[in-house]
């Protein structure tokens, strides 16, 4: 029963990241009239699933293990219903914090708030501070992200402003070239993102002892049977039933298409006044980044944190005055606190939930 919980908290937990990063892909097209609002939310939810399907097939291209996805600890390995509490517990808490971030329309990051809600979760459940030392790994995205973001996107910015300038860029062209970008942010979002609540599903199945009903595929000759061997191998994806792929994609496209609306308007019209070649420089810069470090290195890039680097190196490129600090100061100071507070609430609810 508490594995079947945990599928559930992940198809949650896969919508309510869909909205969150829906301002990815869409806020640049939605801010500079590209495209209309509902149509940029519908393009977005489609490539999102789109990514995320083809994400769930594809998890050995993507080089990235389940254990190093759920970063599970050798202790809980023997310990199955100890690890499903803390799953629930830390999935649960992932979940209200990326609600609370998307209530106040500021973005958060699905990787960081629930691999930090994780690891609470799972120091909680051996009682072992030391397990929180994973949380200082989490603040790498943080800032590397929205740097390299910022880099590329300035450079882009110039770059097209040029182009425009010598009339080698026409703005019809700048637009379609927008939509294409965007279109590529949501598909990437879709192919990385869906591997933690894919990990996480699988994760408990095999810890609680219900490898049966994923599937009838027997483990090979080189498996020693172990819930060890398992997490650290692809074994359990073949086990995988197509009907929790397709409610795992279809649950984030469906929190894309509900969109982040606040969030658009955070990222788009008080952090500052994108124009439509500032738009395609930022999401030009966050798509090349995401499939870069994300998709191809494996690295947990946030897209959340990259686009708005992005959009604040594209608008520096053109007025030192045009970003909004204040507004820029509150993003940041969310972003290093919510690791924290995910982890310290994790911590908390899985000790209340233990005998």
């Amino acid at each position: 029963m508490l594995a079947w919980s945990i599928v559930a908290l992940s198809g949650l937990w896969a919508s309510v990241n869909g909205a969150q990063d829906a301002s990815n892909a869409v806020t640049t097209t939605i801010v500079t009239r590209v495209l209309p609002e509902r149509l940029a939310l519908a393009y977005a939810a489609i490539m999102n699933g789109a990514g995320a399907m083809f994400g769930l097939v594809s998890v050995a291209f993507l080089h990235l293990s389940l254990v190093r996805v759920v970063g599970v600890p050798e202790a809980l390995f023997d310990e199955p219903r100890t690890l499903g509490l803390a799953l629930a517990c830390g999935l649960s808490t992932a979940i209200v914090c990326l609600l609370i971030g998307w209530w106040r329309g500021i973005p958060l990051s699905g990787w960081v708030t629930t691999l930090a809600s994780l690891v609470g979760a799972f120091a909680g459940a051996l009682a072992d501070v030391r397990q929180l030392g994973g949380i200082a790994l989490l603040f790498i995205p943080v800032f590397i992200g929205p740097l390299l973001g910022f880099a590329l996107s300035f450079l882009l910015t110039r770059a097209v402003s040029g182009l425009q300038s010598k009339r080698r860029l026409t703005a019809e062209t700048v637009r379609w070239t927008q939509t294409l970008t965007a279109g590529l942010v949501a598909f990437g979002h879709g192919l990385s993102n869906i591997r933690l609540p894919l990990g996480i599903v699988v994760v408990a199945f095999a810890g609680l002892g219900e490898q049966g009903t994923l599937g009838s595929h027997p483990p090979g000759p080189e498996s020693d049977g172990s819930l060890g061997h398992l997490l650290s191998s692809h074994a359990g994806m073949s086990a995988l039933p197509l009907w929790i792929a397709v409610l795992l994609s279809s649950a984030m496209a469906l929190g894309t298409f509900m969109g982040g609306r606040e969030i658009v308007r955070t990222l788009g019209r008080r952090l500052t006044d994108l124009t439509v070649s500032q738009g395609l420089a930022a999401e030009t810069s966050t798509a090349a980044l995401l499939y870069t470090v994300s998709v191809w290195l494996g690295f947990p890039m946030s897209s959340s944190f990259t686009i708005v680097g992005s959009i604040v190196g594209s608008s520096l490129a053109t007025s030192k005055k045009s970003v909004a600090w204040q507004v820029f100061g509150r993003i940041a100071l969310w972003w290093i606190l919510t690791p924290l507070a995910c982890a310290g609430l994790a911590w908390g609810t899985v000790v209340l939930a233990l005998p």
